[in-house]
This record gives structure tokens, sequence and C-alpha cells, in this order.
């Protein structure tokens, strides 16, 4: 029962403020701020607050010089997306260092990041190809070494190494027969058509369930109501995403910093379907874009990258919501965009009409609010500048290329250029003003793939994947406690009841401040400054209703009692009555949090015995001033059981999680994601511990508590059916435990 630990120590870590990535680099925003500043009270008329968005694009059209133009190329003098022949040998030489010490993952990445950067046709790029082969032989997966092979002899892999490619594909064919083409280590992926099966069709809402209906009040203005009871985990919404652009790395794509071999999503994940793979193919013209077959590649080069590839660096200048608004356009398509947007002055002004079809269409897309008369006018500029460089910089070609789906019935339009731009740049400023309210983050587990090869553990946690609208989630409000749980499987999203909803009950969804992880404060004026409204769901109007002051995180250092306050902290105990400022100890946790870090630091370099020696320490010293319920203990108890189970010390390990487990219960709940995530560490450990009655409870409550949050085609919850399936093997245990 050696099951190995590759899908675990997962952190929930989700960052709902807006990243800076999806706004143009600090150095475009500054010179816009200064024009902005010399700009007349007239000439900044068109961006007040009841502004016509045609209006604000059409200004900044105008106000483009040469002196932009010099900017933006100074701005993408820097960034580097082209290919560079000296990366190819960098990036595989690293990976030749991977492979040799048998980290085979990462290498695997290191060659993918080789081939990104690869000359089509060149040896370079063929012997990358064969590297890769190999990385793949030695994992198992025998098919996908066969077609790298197949595509190191495409770009023209050298004679002189024939013999040694040439055995290697003979020995996976041979290796294929044998496993009757089943590799052991093959990725789960969920099904999303059996997923699709649970949804009630719901006719007036698509991608939703029948038990949903469409709402609207004032104060509300749109939303989802239950018009029927909802059970527990039941699936509400099944959404593919109408667009999204997976975030890049600015860091990663510069000149003064062009090699990294840190490993980020861009190069685990098919930039137009967002599924995960270790066997990249490259844009053939660009090093950023990658997708994970062939299929992908040509939709997204007919559809949208044959022109995004050509202002590729600008787009990773302006930041993904400036290259989320151009793909928006480019994937509906001129004609469409023309048609439906010339509507969009009356559009608003539909917001309460609630008996047409919701769906996701770009009809329904254009309606989502953009709060344009909440948006500051420097703002408004700013983005409206933004477009109207995009615009001067984009392909001649490209507007008549996005007349053919479908045609617009006014073929004047179509030969004035001047209203195409203008149309144009108008629909991406909208998209770009839409995306500051309705935005989702589409997330994924991250995993580290520079492992020691002496470690069971992968280690993991959640991040931002890509920046994606999806029509009809959007019409979710927000609750700091909401009732349903969002997931995501490559770019389809997943709405699930994270409890009963009663009939005529509103159906919210947590926009990323939630009561649990944030405080009231904090979260009033993320919502205010993001979404432009004050929240006032039932947890923050119970949390307001309490007393100012409230127990803190820590506990008196001479005591160890409770401290109680917020800026002024004192003892409540009433013998000790001791005082203290929050500023006097927050450097303590300050220098606390850095140890527990220094320790993660050397878990991850196999430094097992300074880790657990320094996390032990970390121990004692929380103890001297904080609460025994601070969550830093429950991280110090997370890492200390990585240790043990890198030690094989299966026990001891199980011992530090339940104490975790016990923590985030008390901080989250025992029905939380979080206490899932926890829960599912404990089953891998007790099964490989050979705990065998305590594995399979802890397997059923983890699977039971996944499968609400994330559905039960999740990979988690299908890693722990095969747990369950292996313990019902043995003798006894299927009369004990199958129901």
């Amino acid at each position: 029962m050696g099951y190995i630990l590759e899908k675990s120590w997962r952190r929930l870590a989700l960052n709902c403020s807006v990243l800076l990535m999806e706004l143009p680099v600090v150095d475009w925003q500054t010179y816009a701020h200064r024009k902005w500043l010399q700009l007349s009270s007239q000439e900044k008329g068109p961006f007040s607050p009841g502004s016509d968005l045609k209006e604000s694009f059409s200004a900044c059209w105008s106000l483009l010089q040469q002196e932009e133009e010099e900017i933006l190329e100074r701005l993408c003098s820097d960034l580097s997306v082209g290919k560079e022949p000296r990366a190819v040998l960098f990036y595989k030489e690293e990976g030749n260092k991977r492979f040799a010490r048998k980290q085979y993952t990462a290498a695997a990445v290191l060659y993918s990041k080789a081939i990104s950067h690869g000359t089509p046709g060149t040896e370079e790029i063929a012997v990358c190809f064969a590297n890769r082969s190999a990385v793949f032989f030695h994992l198992g997966h025998y098919s996908t070494c066969l077609e790298d092979i197949d595509r190191a002899q495409e770009h023209g892999y050298p004679e002189r190494l024939q013999s040694k490619i040439l055995q290697r594909q003979e020995n996976s064919l041979q290796n294929l027969k044998q496993s009757d083409n089943k590799s052991p280590r093959t990725e789960r992926k969920c099904d999303l058509n059996h997923t699709q099966q649970e949804l009630k069709g719901n006719p007036q809402l698509s991608n939703a369930s029948s038990s949903l209906q469409l709402g609207y009040s004032t104060s509300k203005g749109r939303h989802l109501l239950a018009c029927e009871d909802i059970a527990l985990g039941e699936l509400l919404i099944c959404e593919d995403a109408y667009v999204h652009v997976i975030i890049p790395d600015r860091d990663t794509n510069t000149k003064t910093n062009p090699w990294d071999v840190s490993v980020t999503n861009c190069d685990l994940f098919c930039h137009h379907c967002l599924q995960r793979t270790l066997a990249p193919l490259p844009c053939r013209r660009c090093s950023l874009a990658r997708y994970c077959s062939s299929a992908c590649m040509e939709q997204a080069w007919q559809h949208y990258h044959g022109i995004e590839c050509s202002v590729s660096r600008l787009l990773l200048a302006f930041g993904v919501f400036c290259h989320t608004a151009l793909r928006t356009v480019l994937l509906t398509g001129y004609g469409q965009v023309l048609k439906v947007f010339s509507d969009k002055t009356s559009a608003e002004d539909q917001l309460c009409v609630v008996d047409w079809v919701h769906s996701s269409d770009y009809k329904s897309l254009v309606r989502l609010v953009s709060h344009s008369e909440h948006h500051t006018a420097e703002h408004k500029f700013l983005c409206a500048l933004t477009s109207a460089a995009l615009c001067q910089r984009l392909p001649i070609g490209l507007l008549r290329s996005m007349r053919a789906s479908p045609p617009t019935d006014d073929p004047a339009l179509l030969d004035d250029e001047v209203q195409e731009v203008q149309i144009l740049g108008s629909a991406i400023l909208l998209h770009m003003l839409q995306l500051h309210c309705n935005a989702q983050a589409v997330t994924a587990i991250h995993e580290e793939y520079e492992e020691s090869t002496t470690s069971l553990v992968a280690r993991s946690n959640s991040s931002r994947l890509a920046t994606a609208i999806f029509p009809i989630l959007s019409l979710l409000n927000h609750s700091c406690d909401p009732n349903t749980s969002v997931s995501f499987q490559g770019r389809s999203v997943m709405v699930r009841a994270n409890r009963a909803i009663r009939k005529g009950e509103e159906v919210l969804h947590c926009y990323g401040p939630h009561k649990l992880r944030m405080k009231f404060e904090k979260r009033q004026a993320l919502l205010k400054d993001q979404y432009f409204f004050t929240c006032q769901c039932n947890a923050c109007t119970l949390e307001q209703t309490l007393t100012d002051e409230t127990f803190s995180d820590f506990c008196c250092p001479k005591c160890h009692s409770l401290l109680k306050g917020n800026d002024e902290l004192h003892c409540v105990n009433n013998f000790c009555a001791h005082r203290l400022r929050r500023d006097d100890i927050l450097p303590r946790l300050q220098n606390l949090q850095r140890a527990v870090h220094k320790a993660q630091e050397q878990l991850q370099n196999n430094h097992l015995d300074a880790a657990v020696k320094r996390l032990t320490s970390c121990l004692s010293e929380g103890k001297e001033f904080l609460s025994q319920n601070h969550m830093l203990f429950g991280q110090v108890m997370d890492h200390l059981a990585q240790a043990e189970a890198s030690r094989g010390d299966w026990a001891a390990a199980a011992k530090h999680l339940r104490k975790s487990i016990q923590l985030v219960s008390q901080r989250y709940g025992s029905s939380s994601i979080e206490v899932g995530h926890e829960l599912f560490k404990l089953a891998q450990v007790l099964f490989n511990g050979r705990e065998v009655d305590d594995a399979m409870g802890i397997i059923l409550r983890a699977r039971d508590i996944l499968s609400v949050h994330y559905g039960p085609d999740n990979s988690m919850v299908q890693e722990l059916q095969e747990m369950r399936t292996c313990l019902l093997e043995i003798p006894g245990m299927r009369i004990v435990w199958e129901n």
C-alpha cells in the first residue's frame, strides 16, 4: 500500500484584491497621470460620470501623438516574448541537471521552456523534444513520449543521434502493449460531460439549474433566487468562460531577467483550454503562448492569437484587463460587436427586465454592469487612453478579418474606417471597466516541481491561473458568508450549494472577502473600492452590531490569559490587568512568521532535522504570546506533519495533522473546504501508515466534504475513492465499511 503523496499539502491563498498584473505597468500609469493633470476642465469633460464611452474613447484617440508612441516603445523594449536561441541552450542545460538528479517533472518543465524559445525546424528544438521524450519515458507516460519523439523527427533530429531515440521509441511501444495503453501515472481529468448531466436545465438561464430563477430589485439589481428547495452539494451552475486570459508573470519576461527557472502557471497550463499539461506546444512565433495540443494551438491562432501575437509585448505592458477586453472583441467578431454594441446605450436601462433568456453569449456579457458612473474620471481616462493606444497599434487587416462572423446588417458602417475604430475601441473600453467588477479569478493547484528525490511529498498551493468572465456566474450577488462554493476545471466553473438553500432564498457567491478569512473593516473597504457597494449581508450586519472591543489573537506574556481590545490590548485576568499596544507585539509575530518561512525553505531543500528543530522552537516561542487558537500553530503543525511524512513516520505526521485540523475547524468550520483539504492529507498519511480503520473513516469524511465543494469528479475526490477501493480489498473491510 505505498500510496505516493503526489497531490498534497495544498494551501488556499486566494488573493481577492486586484492584481498588479491586471493593470498597466506603473510607468504607463504614471505617464497617464501626468497627461491627465495637463488637461483643462473642458478636456476632462468626456470622462465625467455621465459621459458616453464612445465620447471617452474619441477624446483619447484625438490626444494620441508621437509622444505616446515613444513611451510605448520604451515600455515594450524591456519585455521579451520572442524566440531566443541562447535561452534554448540555458533551459536545456538546466533540464539536463534536473534529469540527472531524477527530478523528472522539473526537467520536463525546463525542456518545455527551451522548446518555447526554439525556432521551428532547427536541431536545437529537435534535441529538446527528444530530451523531453526521455523524461516521459521515465515517468511512464509512453504515449506522450512517442508524441515527442515524432516531434523531434519533424524538426530534423540529427542522424548521428537516431539510434538512441529509435530505441526509446521501440521500448515505449513495447511498454504500451504490455500495459494495454494504461499508464499508472497519467494525470486524472474531471469528466465535465458527467458533471453537466447533473445540471437540471433552466430555460431562462443557460448553464444553470432549473432550481434557480432571475430576480430584480432596485437595491440588489439582478440576482438569482431559489425557486425550489436546494439540497447540500447540488450543482447550480456549470458554465464555460466566455473569455479568459492566463495571467503571465512580467518578471519572467523581461530582458533584465530573461531566463528564470521558476515554474509559473504559464508553463503548466494550456493557454487556450486551461488544462494542465507537462508537454506543451509553443506558439510558432512567440515564446509566451503554449498549448496542450495542436488543435488548441490552431483554434487559438484562428480566433485570437494570430492578432494578439503581433502585439504581445504591448498586451504584457497594458495588463490582463486590457488583454481580456481585446480577446473578448476578437472572439466575438467585429460584425457581432457592431450589432450588439450599437444597442449598448439602452442595455443598462433594461437591467430591470428579467423575462429574456440569459446565456453565456456576448449579448448577456454586454449587459453586465460596468459601473461607469462610479469609476473616477482619471481611471476612465487611463482605460480610454490604453484602449486608444492599443487600437493604434493593432494590425491593419484586423478589422477586415473580424467582419467574417457574423456580418453586420449595416454595410454602410463597414466603409467608414473611423467608425470601425470607434466601435472597436469603445467596446474594449467598456469591457475593461466591466472587468473591474465582473472579472472572476480562475484558480488552480500549483505544484512545486523542485522536490527532493527522497521526498514523498510534492508541495503545492492554490494560485490564480487566469482572469475570466462568466456571464451567468456574474449574476450572483456577493455575501461574506455565501451559500455556494465555486470550483474550476479548465475554463469551466462549477457552483454548488455548500448548505441547504430554502425556496425563495437568494443564492449568493463570495467575491473574495469572506467573514472567516478577513475582518469586517477590511472586507467593507475592499468591496467598496472594487465593487462600489457597501456590503449589508447577514455576516456584515451581525458583525456591525458587535462591540468594537474584541478578543485578539494574542495572549498575555505574563499570565498567558487572553488579551482583549484593538490597538490597546489588556489582559482579561483581573488579577493581572497587564496592558500593551498591539504595535509593540506585532514585531515579535513577524519574527516568528519569518522563522516558520525559513523552516519551510529547509523542508523544500530536504533538511528535515533542521526544519523540525526550528519548527519545534517556533511552537515554544508562539505559546509565549499567541492565543492557543492562532492559525500560525496550524501552519507549524502542517509543516511538522510534512517533515514526518517525508521521513516515513506516519504516526507522528498523523498526530500533527490532527492538531492542525482541530485549529482549522475552529477557525473555518468543520465542513469547510479548508478542513476538507487537511482531511485529504490525513487520509493519505493514515493510508501510508496502514492505519486501516482510521484511514477509511477519514477518507469518507474528506470525500463527503470535498464532494460538496468540488463535485464527485474532482481529482482529490477520485483519489480518495481509489484509496477506499484499495482498502475494501482487505479481507473483512467490505463487510464493515461498504454501504
